[in-house]
């Protein structure tokens, strides 16, 4: 889980912020002659490749500043390593080419003054003014966040959300919702989780969406599954730079609905209607019961039916047999 610019969030300590020849020879033939020059155009080609390759991976990832105690060295490096892959999904679901600054992640741990003051199930938020990412370790294996790459893209994606709504407010399900989906694949998971949201009395709007992430942990993590069903739900109807167009939109100055309309051609409240009653059918029940989970199911249930109904006639008989000796005596 993560704060958003859009929650206060307490300060960091300033101490933290604080400590963190040509070659002209080398591609000239041995050989003067005509003939021998074309056996060096592989290697420049091959040169200029990797260069254009090199400048491409830096373009989609992000420049990371690591800032943490002795004892998350590891921790730090394995951070750098992640930081150095490529954040293409990322940067489209924002609208953004590429990093222009570097980001600052802070690793907290446990014990410290700011992990007793955030909930247990908090893995890391985002200030996107700052360009900072806070992240505590120790927490990750929580949803949404199972690792280290999903905790850090997640955390990298509010910052991106914050650069491309120009410092606006953007709403929990949205910035949220982004961060989830950039972060990770829709898994097995995910698909339970957001069964599990949308059947039953769970949120129905995306208003109910923001208040459930400022509920109780178990409140949290339906919003998350809510939020990110959301986002992949209008990225399917009405393409996948929809996140990046309604950002647009915010930061033009734009509220919350007229944006969403330019982005997509209807109202917000359409799509939500369309979602949290039409997609809890054909999304959640319909490809359940026809998976092969379903049928193992089934077969399982059958089986400890059948299993309990021969215990119970095994229970009658014994009983019988107990009652004609107690005659017999």
């Amino acid at each position: 889980m993560c704060f958003l610019p859009l929650t206060p969030s307490p300060p960091l300590a300033p101490s933290l912020f604080d400590s963190v020849s040509r070659g002209r020879g080398i591609l000239h033939p041995v050989s003067s002659s005509r003939r021998g020059s074309f056996r060096f155009r592989p290697l420049l080609i091959g040169l200029l490749l990797a260069l254009i390759s090199a400048v491409a991976v830096a373009a989609t990832s992000p420049e990371i500043r690591v800032v943490g105690p002795p004892e998350l060295e590891k921790i730090a490096i394995q951070v750098k390593h992640l930081a150095q892959e490529d954040f293409t999904e990322v940067l489209n679901l924002t609208g953004r080419i590429g990093f222009s600054e570097p980001i600052t992640v802070v690793l907290m741990p446990e014990g410290s003054p700011l992990a007793e003051e955030m909930p247990r199930w908090v893995a890391g938020y985002a200030r996107g003014d700052r360009r900072t990412v806070v992240m505590f370790p120790a927490r990750v294996p929580s949803y949404p966040d199972r690792n280290l790459r999903t905790l850090l893209r997640h955390e990298v994606a509010h910052v991106l959300v914050w650069e491309a709504a120009g410092g606006r407010a953007v709403p929990l399900w949205l910035n949220e919702g982004i961060a989830t989906v950039a972060a990770r694949e829709w898994g097995l998971e995910d698909r339970a989780r957001y069964a599990a949201a949308v059947i039953g009395s769970g949120p129905r709007s995306t208003r109910q969406v923001d208040r459930a992430f400022r509920g109780n942990a178990g409140d949290v993590r339906r919003a998350y599954a809510l939020s990110a069903g959301f986002v992949r739900f209008l990225q399917t109807e009405y393409g996948v730079l929809m996140p990046a167009r309604i950002l647009d939109g915010l930061a033009e100055g734009l509220d919350l609905e007229r944006a969403f309309l330019e982005a997509s051609g209807v109202e917000l409240r359409r799509a939500e209607r369309r979602f949290f009653k039409d997609q809890a059918l054909w999304n959640t029940w319909v490809p359940f019961l026809t998976s092969s989970a379903a049928l193992w199911m089934a077969v399982t249930a059958l089986a400890l039916l059948a299993i309990a109904r021969r215990r119970a006639r095994n229970r009658a008989m014994y009983e019988m047999w107990d009652e004609e000796e107690r005659w017999e005596e």
